[in-house]
């Protein structure tokens, strides 16, 4: 009986090995080209931006000089904190991250000034640039490294860090404040928030590229008045050289005016009166406040999210919650001066964006390459109906969680955007199952013969 037992048993392991290669290796085989390749290799061009600011200061003279702008930046703004990724050609890669970053424009005054004179001294040039902030290049450069930190070593307990850091095909650029006091006077800050921390990313794979945004901030005060549970912005965005994918989204916590629960939408603050069985008392000093508040000048609302696809780019703009004060009551100095050959501010006001987050891809792919369908062009932007509440999204598109802790780790999109490469024809996952298939004849060969030469020496005998 040793030898059909031993020919059953050969047989069985030739049918696991015959089976089990070409199903596993099924399971763990690469499907696209995320990892096939150096960075950028399938790339002929490459253009990637994210950035984030959880508070963006903008101050405004109508009349004057209209300053600000809430995504690309202003000559007159302040960010709080600030990060910044980008990935280009070749590829590089390089990020900013800062405590507080005046705008780009005042920020690289130095190097602007080199641009437009190359005469201009080199030793003001580092005098003229902004600081305070940590920078970092891929490949690294004389004056600016791989990583960096702001302050350097950390700087004093509780005042927050600023790093970024790096490498072939990656940059990602991180900062944080503990607490941000914003606007302040003697009686305490018109807006307080408990915490803020910004996040970007910018990744090159060998045939497509993503960017993310992302903001996190803690509880925040408004005139002592105006409660708010944090707010959460995401915004991401990939691009395989001939398809682009966007998604955003942002979530604000729940709102309170004067105790009284409240909800925050496009058009303001809305008096959430019938959710609570709350005396007629207390609702009314909840409304007096918040419309002496508008009175004054004050508003708050949202911005929607915007994004667009258009061919082999990309653009994503979470949103954000948009704190304004205009004073349009101040003297008329154009009348009272009206010698004075200058133009003169009529009011004087203020933007805060708190959440704000931008992702930009584009890629060129390498003559003969190819993926799949081109998308028509398209653009989303839009907010919740009825504003926002605890735990409401606006401008969120399916597949991006809108709860409490928007995670780090989100795709680009719920969809690949890589093109699956092949091996002479044939889709690399069938490449490698065919691999296997052959393999495993190889190693079940013996085993067969084996089982064979047992069933013909027990006819023969």
């Amino acid at each position: 009986m040793s030898g059909p037992r031993h020919r059953r048993l050969a047989v069985a392991a030739a049918t696991v090995i015959m089976i089990g290669a070409p199903g596993i290796t099924f399971w763990i085989a690469p499907a696209s080209g995320a990892s096939v390749g150096a960075p950028g290799s399938q790339l002929a061009g490459i253009n990637t931006q994210a950035t984030s600011t959880a508070a963006r200061l903008v101050t405004f003279t109508p009349g004057l000089a209209p300053t600000g702008n809430a995504v690309t930046g202003t000559i007159v703004e302040a960010d709080l904190p600030y990060a910044n990724s980008t990935a280009g050609t070749g590829p590089t890669t390089a990020g900013t991250a800062a405590l507080a970053w005046p705008g780009d424009v005042v920020a690289n005054l130095g190097n602007a000034a080199a641009t437009f004179s190359p005469s201009f001294p080199s030793s003001l040039v580092n005098v003229l640039n902004y600081p305070a902030a940590a920078h970092s290049a891929y490949p690294a450069q004389l004056h600016t490294p791989a990583s960096a930190t702001f302050p350097p070593g950390g700087g004093p307990a509780g005042v927050g860090t600023a790093t970024t850091h790096s490498t072939v095909g990656e940059s990602t650029s991180r900062a944080v404040i503990s607490d941000l006091p914003l606007l302040g006077n003697k009686k305490g800050p018109l807006i307080d928030v408990a915490s803020a921390t910004t996040d970007t990313s910018a990744t090159v794979n060998a045939s497509s590229v993503s960017t993310q945004a992302e903001t996190h901030i803690g509880h925040i005060t408004i005139a002592d008045v105006i409660r708010i549970d944090g707010v959460d912005s995401l915004a991401v965005a990939a691009s395989d050289g001939r398809v682009g994918h966007h998604s955003s989204a942002l979530r604000v916590g729940g709102v309170s005016v004067a105790g009284v629960a409240a909800s925050i939408g496009p058009d303001g603050i809305t008096l959430n009166k019938k959710a609570q069985n709350l005396p007629v008392d207390v609702l009314d000093v909840a409304n007096t406040a918040l419309t002496s508040l508008q009175q004054a000048g004050l508003t708050i609302k949202l911005l929607p999210a915007e994004g667009v696809d258009a061919s082999n780019e990309s653009s994503a703009t979470s949103g954000s919650l948009q704190i304004r004060f205009e004073d349009d009551n101040i003297p008329n100095l154009g009348a009272a001066l009206p010698q004075v050959p200058l133009p003169l501010p009529n009011s004087f006001g203020f933007e805060v964006d708190l959440g704000g987050s931008q992702a930009d891809a584009a890629a060129t792919q390498l003559p003969g390459a190819t993926t799949g369908p081109q998308p028509t062009s398209t653009t989303t932007a839009g907010t919740s109906p009825g504003g926002t509440g605890a735990g409401a999204c606006c401008g969120a598109p399916a597949g991006v969680p809108t709860g409490p802790g928007i995670s780090s780790s989100l795709p680009p999109g719920p969809g690949p955007l890589l093109a699956a490469p092949s091996a002479l024809g044939v889709p690399l996952r069938a490449s490698w199952v065919i691999l296997a298939f052959l393999l495993s004849l190889l190693a079940a060969g013996p085993l067969l013969a084996y089982a064979n030469w047992q069933l013909l020496r027990g006819r023969s005998s």
